[in-house]
C-alpha cells in the first residue's frame, strides 16, 4: 500500500488478501484501511488496561515476497491470536502454522517476514485519547526494533488509519531506552510510567515465587526450573510463555491481545502487571504463597503445602489410568507373534510390552506385509530388572547407603520436596537419567537381542531402531507424543570387543552404536523431566510407569515423513488429514519456521475420490512431496487400517474416535506405517 501511495495511486478498493480470505470464510477477517473511528472500533475489542479503551492487532509484510503482500488489521473480535487468523484466513499458506513458527516470522530479526503488534486507543494523563501502536520483538537488547523498523511500521499504519495520527508506544525498557536517542518522524508516547498495577486475568494461584529477568527466562524454561506449582515473576513481559504456571507477574505492561495474556486468560491463571515486581516480591522469593490478582489490588501471603496441593489438584484434568505393568513376562517376541486376537490378549500385550509395540503388532497382523517394518519387542520386565539391579550410593535418612534406581524412585514419589519443588525435582530427575545411562545391562539380555536381530535381519551388521514402548503413551486419553527417546543400535558394535568407532553397521557413524547404550537411552527417558511433568499433569500414577522397547528396521534415507489422521483432530472434518515433510525433518516437532505439506483426502469405499492440497511444505516453494499416486496409495492403505484396527477402551458419547498414524516413504519409494494409536476428538 505504501508503494502505491508513493506512486500516487489510490489504495485498492474491494481487493487484497483480506477480500480474498473473505471469499472462502464468508466474512471479512481483516481490513486494509480504516477510514473512521467507527471502523477501527468495529474490528477492536475492549481492553482491561487502565489507560486503554479498545485494541486490535496488525500485521505488516516487510516486502512483496511474503505470502501476504499488503498490511492488514485483524478483526480482533474474531481472532485473539495472529496464528489462528493466519491458519483460517490463508490455509493454503499457513494451515500448519504453530506458535513457534509464527514467532520466528515476526521476532527473528534475521528471518523476519512480518512486523506485528497492537493498535490501541490510549487515554493520556489529561483524559485525552490517542491512537498508539506497539511493535513486538524478543525483549532482548541485542534484538530490539530499530528506528528504521518502527518508521516503516508507522508509515504503513499511518496510511491505513486515515482518521488520525498514530504514535509509537515502547513496549519494553530496551525499546524505551533506544527511542530516547531517535530523531523520529513520529510521536513517541511512554504509557508505563504512571501505572503501578494492572490486572489482566483476575484470580488466585498457589505456588512458589520464582523471579527471573526476561533474558533468563529461555534458559530457565529449557532447564525446567518452573511449572504449574510456581508463581512466575518477570522484570518484563515476554512474547509468550507456553509452560503452565500457577500465576504470572510482569514488570512491564502486557498487551491485551498478546500470546502471553491470551494463554493466561484461557487457563484462568492470575496474570497482572506490578511496577518493580522483583523489589515488591523479594521477601517472598522461593516461598510457597497464595497469590491473587484482583481488579484494583494484588495480594500475597505464605501458605501451607496442604492448601497448595488441594488447589493444584483442582487445576488438573481428570486423572488418567494406565495399565499395571506385567513385570513377569520375559520373552522377546516378534511383532507378528504377539497374541492380539481379542481385547484381553491385546491388554495383556500392552501390560507386558507397552502400548506402542503392542499397537503395532496388532496392526501388522491385519494389514499387507508390504506396509510393514520388521521388528520385535523387549518386555518391560527387562526394564524392571535393570532399575532393580542398578543404583547408587546416596544420602538416605541421614546415612550414605546404596539404593537401587527403583528404590530411589519409590522414595522420591513419597517425598514432599521432590513432589512440590520444581528445581529440586528437575535436578533429581536429571541425576537419575544420567546415572541410568551409566548402568549395566544384563549380558543374557544383550545376547538374546543379538540372536533375535540375526534371526530377523540375517546378520549382526544391520542397524536397528530402539523405540520407546511404555504403558504411559499411545493410549486414548494420554498420547505421550514426543516424551520419550529413541536410539540406534548395532549388535556387531556390542560384541566386537572394543568401544572404538566407526560403527560396524554404518561406516558413516564415527562412534559405535552399542545395543546396551540404545536400551539405556530408551529406559532412562521414562524419567526425563518433560515426561514426568506431563504424566503428573494428567494425574498418572508414576509408580506404575514402566518401559518396554520396540526394535524395528532403521529407515535410513527416507524420502518423506508423514503424520495422518482419519479426520480433523481439532475441527469437525471427516476427511483424512495428511501432514508431510521432507525425510530429514520431523513433522510434529519440526524446527521453528518449518511448516509441513498439508493435504486432505476424501475417501469413499476405500478409494480416494478427491484430493484437496491446502499447503506446500515451507521447504518447497513449488511442487509437492507426495504425488497423486502416492496419495492414492496412502489413502487406500489408511482406509483399510481404519477398517481393521481394533481400538479398545471406553469412549464418551461426545467424543469422536480417530486414528493417529505415522508413515514414511522409504529410500526405495516404498510406503510403510510405523505407528498407530487411537485419538479422541
Amino acid at each position: 500500500m505504501i508503494l502505491l501511495l508513493l506512486l500516487g495511486c489510490p489504495p485498492p478498493i474491494e481487493g487484497g488478501p483480506c477480500f480474498d480470505a473473505a471469499d472462502h470464510l464468508g466474512f471479512m477477517p481483516c481490513v486494509h484501511s480504516l477510514d473512521s473511528y467507527e471502523e477501527f472500533e468495529a474490528v477492536s475489542v475492549p481492553s482491561p488496561a487502565v489507560d486503554q479503551t479498545v485494541t486490535t492487532k496488525y500485521l505488516i509484510p516487510l516486502d512483496q515476497s511474503t505470502p501476504i503482500t499488503e498490511g492488514l488489521i485483524v478483526d480482533a473480535s474474531r481472532y485473539e491470536l495472529h496464528q489462528d487468523f493466519l491458519a483460517e484466513a490463508f490455509p493454503d499458506t499457513f494451515s500448519g502454522i504453530t506458535s513457534e513458527s509464527y514467532s520466528e516470522m515476526v521476532l527473528n530479526t534475521e528471518e523476519r517476514s512480518f512486523f506485528s503488534g497492537d493498535l490501541t486507543e490510549y487515554i493520556d494523563r489529561d483524559g485525552e485519547t490517542f491512537l498508539g501502536f506497539i511493535v513486538w520483538d524478543r525483549a532482548a537488547e541485542y534484538d530490539t526494533v530499530t528506528l528504521d523498523d518502527v518508521t516503516f511500521v508507522w508509515q504503513e499504519l499511518q496510511a491505513m488509519a486515515g482518521f488520525g495520527d498514530v504514535a509509537f508506544v515502547p513496549r519494553t525498557a530496551n525499546q524505551l531506552n533506544a527511542s530516547l536517542n531517535w530523531d523520529a518522524p513520529f510521536p513517541i508516547r511512554n504509557v508505563q510510567e504512571d501505572v503501578t498495577y494492572e490486572a489482566y486475568t483476575t484470580g488466585v494461584g498457589y505456588g512458589t515465587i520464582r523471579r527471573y529477568s526476561v533474558t533468563e527466562l529461555e534458559a530457565a524454561t529449557d532447564n525446567g526450573e518452573f511449572g504449574f506449582q510456581d508463581i512466575l515473576v518477570l522484570d518484563e513481559a515476554p512474547w509468550d510463555l507456553e509452560v503452565i504456571v500457577s500465576g504470572l507477574v510482569t514488570g512491564s505492561r502486557q498487551s491485551t491481545l498478546s500470546h502471553l495474556n491470551v494463554r493466561s486468560a484461557a487457563r484462568g491463571t492470575p496474570n497482572c502487571y506490578i511496577k518493580n515486581p522483583h523489589d515488591m516480591l523479594e521477601l517472598y522469593d522461593g516461598l510457597l504463597v497464595r497469590f491473587s490478582c484482583e481488579r484494583e489490588i494484588w495480594r500475597v501471603e505464605e501458605t501451607t503445602i496442604e492448601e497448595a496441593e488441594a488447589f493444584w489438584e483442582g487445576l488438573r484434568p481428570e486423572p488418567v489410568d494406565i495399565p499395571e505393568p506385567d513385570l513377569v513376562t520375559d520373552e522377546l517376541v516378534g511383532l507378528l507373534d504377539l497374541p492380539t486376537a481379542n481385547a484381553t490378549q491385546r491388554a495383556d500385550g500392552v501390560a507386558a510390552y507397552g502400548s506402542k509395540g503392542a499397537n503395532l503388532a496388532t496392526l501388522y497382523q491385519r494389514i499387507d506385509e508390504d506396509l510393514q517394518l520388521k521388528g520385535f519387542l523387549v518386555p518391560m520386565s527387562a526394564y524392571a530388572y535393570f532399575v532393580t539391579e542398578n543404583g547408587w550410593l546416596t544420602e538416605f535418612e541421614g546415612d550414605t547407603t546404596w539404593l537401587s534406581f527403583q528404590e530411589t524412585i519409590d522414595y522420591w514419589l513419597s517425598d514432599d520436596l521432590f513432589l512440590n519443588d520444581t528445581p529440586t525435582r528437575r535436578a533429581a530427575l536429571t541425576s537419575l537419567t544420567e546415572a541410568m545411562l551409566e548402568g549395566s545391562v544384563s549380558q543374557d539380555l544383550m545376547i538374546a537381542i543379538g540372536e533375535q536381530v540375526v534371526d530377523i535381519w540375517g546378520d549382526d551388521t544391520t542397524m536397528v531402531r530402539f523405540r520407546s514402548s511404555s504403558n504411559a503413551e499411545d493410549s486414548l486419553y494420554f498420547s505421550g507424543a514426543g516424551l520419550y527417546e529413541s536410539a540406534r543400535g548395532c549388535v556387531a558394535d556390542q560384541f566386537d570387543g572394543d568401544e572404538v568407532g566407526p560403527s560396524l553397521c554404518d561406516s558413516g557413524k564415527e562412534e559405535e552404536n552399542r545395543i546396551e547404550d540404545a536400551l539405556k537411552i530408551v529406559w532412562a527417558s521414562l524419567w526425563n523431566n518433560s515426561a514426568y511433568e506431563e504424566r503428573e499433569w494428567y494425574g498418572i500414577d508414576h509408580s506404575l510407569a514402566a518401559m518396554g522397547v520396540l526394535i524395528n528396521s532403521r529407515s535410513k534415507g527416507e524420502l518423506v515423513n508423514i503424520v495422518a489422521f482419519s479426520g480433523g483432530p481439532v475441527e469437525d472434518d471427516d476427511r483424512t488429514l495428511i501432514n508431510a515433510q521432507d525425510g530429514d525433518y520431523d513433522v510434529v516437532s519440526g524446527e521453528p519456521g518449518l511448516t509441513p505439506e498439508v493435504v486432505r483426502l476424501t475417501i469413499s469405499d476405500g478409494e480416494v475420490i478427491e484430493v484437496d492440497r491446502e499447503a506446500h511444505s515451507s521447504l518447497l516453494e513449488n511442487g509437492w512431496l507426495l504425488d497423486l499416486s502416492q496419495l492414492d496409495d496412502l489413502g487406500e492403505s489408511f482406509a483399510e487400517i481404519v477398517e481393521v484396527f481394533p481400538v479398545d477402551g471406553d469412549i464418551e458419547s461426545d467424543n469422536t474416535l480417530l486414528l493417529d498414524t505415522e508413515w514414511k516413504v522409504l529410500e526405495d519409494g516404498r510406503l510403510i506405517v510405523k505407528q498407530v494409536r487411537g485419538f479422541l476428538r
